[in-house]
């Protein structure tokens, strides 16, 4: 997966006006900050808005299509699991928790996924008094089997996989996003702020890009995971 970049002031310049800069492709990065020098010499830097959870997904829809279906399994199972980290935060970040004592605190369970795992379930539950919606067993057997004891998936157990990941996590963005909206922005702030360097001295621009998990989407419009792949392909066999 490469996202696509190009340079601000050739853009904008007369010549560029005249000529658009061709795209320059980049590799994707887990810190979701891009810095590229075009041809002419301008460095770019520009940030991803994208959360870490919605850019997993994305990965695991373009594994699918590259025939990688552990990988896809595994991409997945890494969406869901940070779009939990990203519930626990913007729900106490909404609460006027500070963001620093959030994130240190996150790290005592950073590398246990259980208890992230827990974590989310009784926060989920003291906001909406209810437990949330998780995977079947079947498919949580299904991902251990993949991940821990190397099964090697078909096609059609990873869309299935990854549609019930889908499933699981929109109804619960939707509810987020229309309750913690301040603990959203301030989420989404943070993660932008991070992926800065603190001696940053030029400007520094933002990206957003589609992806299949979207918290800037408000078309309402909810594809299946096959509907995605259809759509990627076509973007991929265009260009």
């Amino acid at each position: 997966m490469r996202l696509p970049f190009t340079c601000m002031q050739c853009t904008f310049s007369d010549e560029g006006n005249s000529h658009p800069p061709y795209p320059k492709y980049v590799e994707l990065r887990d810190d979701g900050r891009y810095e590229f020098t075009c041809e002419k010499g301008h460095t770019t830097v520009t940030v991803l808005q994208e959360q870490k959870f919605e850019v997993l997904f994305d990965l695991g829809a373009y594994a699918v299509l590259d025939g990688y279906y552990r990988e896809a399994v595994a991409s997945f199972t890494s969406s869901l699991e940070r779009f939990y980290e990203f519930f626990v935060k913007a729900v106490l970040l909404e609460d006027g928790l500070d963001e620093a004592t959030v994130a240190e605190t996150w790290k005592q369970v950073s590398s246990q996924s259980e208890r992230q795992l827990g974590a989310f379930i009784f926060l989920y539950l003291k906001c909406f008094t209810e437990k949330p919606s998780l995977l079947r067993p079947k498919q949580t057997t299904f991902r251990n089997e993949v991940i821990h004891k190397g099964k090697i998936p078909s096609r059609d157990e990873a869309v299935q996989y990854g549609q019930e990941v889908l499933d699981t996590i929109r109804p619960i963005l939707k509810r987020v996003k229309t309750t913690f909206p301040k603990g959203v922005e301030k989420t989404v702030f943070q993660h932008l702020m991070n992926s800065r360097k603190a001696d940053e001295s030029q400007p520094v621009g933002t990206m957003t890009i589609a992806t299949i998990l979207s918290l800037n989407d408000g078309s309402g419009k909810e594809p299946s995971l096959e509907e995605a792949l259809s759509e990627k392909q076509w973007w991929r066999d265009r260009w």
